[in-house]
């Protein structure tokens, strides 16, 4: 199978694997939005944090070195298996007996019992069959998303069912642990391997572990800052509020963008790093990632409030989260666009690089998003927070233009028809928003606003691409690759008409 094919066909599985994860989400999300409290929702949200700052110390890069290197053995893959087991039950124990500290430093008791229980989850997450792992460096994510997919449903069925006894953040918990059983023991049915401890290449792969860890530690405080500021310093209610902004916009990348750039990092690692067929590739990710993105990012912020009123079923209650979700938007795209550029720079060996820009941006974050809060407010924050990731995100396009001739000049330049399209589609909307939110229910006017905007947006792109393909190699591409589309469109239609006849 071809390059492409297997990128196409990797990114299929995986859309599928997303789009579940995300109704899965979605689901979830519109059913605690309207039990839970906003504190509670809080609640949950610093457990999180928590969990997540003790994780962060198993992401020692074992997946990221399978995949990457091109020949890999038995005892590489066991040493990978039994450095991640060590590690997870070590976090494990570290949760349950830090648990105290934590609730007392947040002023929260009831965050003891709750952290407690989450410490299952790595200690769980430590058997987890690192055949998994190699189904990803095959590129077989159909049964990567098979394994992902049972699991979310049974743990789905089971806080459902717990939640018609117990209408409190308890049924929550107890899914996510479930789902992390699961996947446990489902990853001994879904890969054949079967991990025995080993340590023969530890010696092999902690240098590239110890930079991983360390740039997983910079990486923690500079993506969380902003919300270990605002859980010490604003409140429960205000945390609340912010971690489900972030969920919405996390949610709609997860739909659509984030299964192809998934797939990017073990397909551009087949791939000569020094090719220009790398740098090609890549750039034209960027582009096509950026068409979707900007889109998805405008919907976001132009039907922000009648989302709000639709998913979380009161805007009084969540008003918070409908004046958040337009001004951090724009994070969906630098999300993204981090996701990508993080990976390349990983497949280019640049982990000391990354650690250090990290922990740069990160000690910059942290001063410039504790003044914003200090001097202004939750919004300020947001702002300073898309201020600070949109310039971080071209540094590391600048870095990639000495490693691998990536024009940023280019990029820029040809993202100006995209910015363009968003703004003439918001001048068209914007004007039958307004009409429609008198008129029409919340439903229907997001279906007519997103209809419209949508349509607006991609006219006035073709526009562009039809002017600009004799003058872009990309637009070239992309017009190339429209043509093809409605020449199979049109096949389709004419085989079907000939049927009939």
């Amino acid at each position: 199978m071809s390059f492409v094919k297997k990128i196409l066909s990797a990114s299929l599985w995986l859309t599928i694997a997303s789009w579940v994860a995300s109704a899965q989400g979605v689901i979830t999300m519109l059913i605690f939005a309207r039990v839970l409290s906003v504190e509670e929702f809080g609640l949950i949200a610093i457990a999180t944090l928590v969990t997540a700052f003790f994780d962060l110390f198993s992401r020692l890069g074992t997946e990221a070195y399978l995949i990457k290197e091109a020949k890999i053995d038995n005892d590489d893959i066991n040493t990978a298996w039994t450095i991640q087991f060590i590690v997870k039950i070590l976090i494990s124990f570290s949760v349950f007996f830090s648990s105290g500290i934590v609730s007392n430093y947040f002023g929260e008791p009831q965050l003891s019992n709750i952290l407690k229980s989450l410490s299952l989850i790595p200690f769980f997450m430590a058997f987890n069959n690192i055949g998994i792992v190699l189904l990803k460096k095959e590129m077989k994510y159909k049964e990567v998303m098979l394994w992902d997919i049972s699991a979310r449903f049974i743990s789905l069925s089971l806080t459902i069912i717990i939640l018609t006894i117990e209408q409190s953040y308890w049924s929550y918990v107890i899914g996510i642990i479930s789902y992390f059983l699961i996947t446990a023991i489902s990853s001994y049915y879904f890969s054949d391997y079967r991990p025995r401890m080993c340590l023969i290449r530890l010696n092999k792969q902690l240098p590239f572990s110890q930079w991983t860890l360390m740039k997983g530690c910079v990486n923690y405080f500079n993506i969380k800052c902003d919300q270990l500021i605002i859980s010490k310093f604003v409140g429960t209610a205000t945390i609340g509020a912010f971690s489900l902004t972030q969920r919405i916009y996390e949610t709609a990348s997860d739909i659509l963008i984030s299964p192809f750039i998934a797939t990017l990092y073990p397909g551009l690692g087949q791939l000569d790093r020094k090719s220009p067929q790398f740098t090609t590739i890549f750039h034209n990710t960027l582009i096509a990632t950026s068409v979707v993105i900007i889109l998805l990012a405008s919907l976001l912020a132009i039907n922000a409030e009648q989302l709000v009123t639709i998913a979380l079923g009161s805007a009084e209650k969540w008003h918070l989260v409908a004046n958040l979700l337009p001004l951090a938007a724009p994070l969906l795209i630098t999300r993204i666009l981090s996701f990508a550029l993080f990976d390349v720079l990983t497949l280019l060996d640049k982990i000391k690089f990354l650690f250090k820009f990290e922990l740069v941006t990160a000690i910059i974050s942290s001063i410039v998003l504790f003044l914003a809060v200090y001097w202004g407010d939750i919004e300020t924050l947001v702002i300073a927070r898309v201020f600070l990731t949109s310039l971080s995100c071209l540094v590391l396009l600048f870095v990639l233009q000495r490693l691998i001739s990536l024009s940023v000049s280019v990029y820029l330049i040809e993202s100006i028809p995209l910015i363009i399209a968003a703004t003439i589609a918001y001048l068209v909307t914007a004007p039958l928003q307004i009409i429609l939110i008198s008129k029409v229910n919340n439903l229907v006017c997001v279906l007519a606003t997103s209809f419209v905007y949508t349509t607006t947006y991609f006219a006035v792109l073709i526009s562009f691409i039809s002017i600009l393909k004799s003058h872009s190699t990309t637009y070239a591409l992309i017009a190339e690759q429209l043509s093809k589309l409605k020449l199979i469109v049109w096949q389709k239609l004419t085989t079907s008409d000939t049927k009939q006849t």
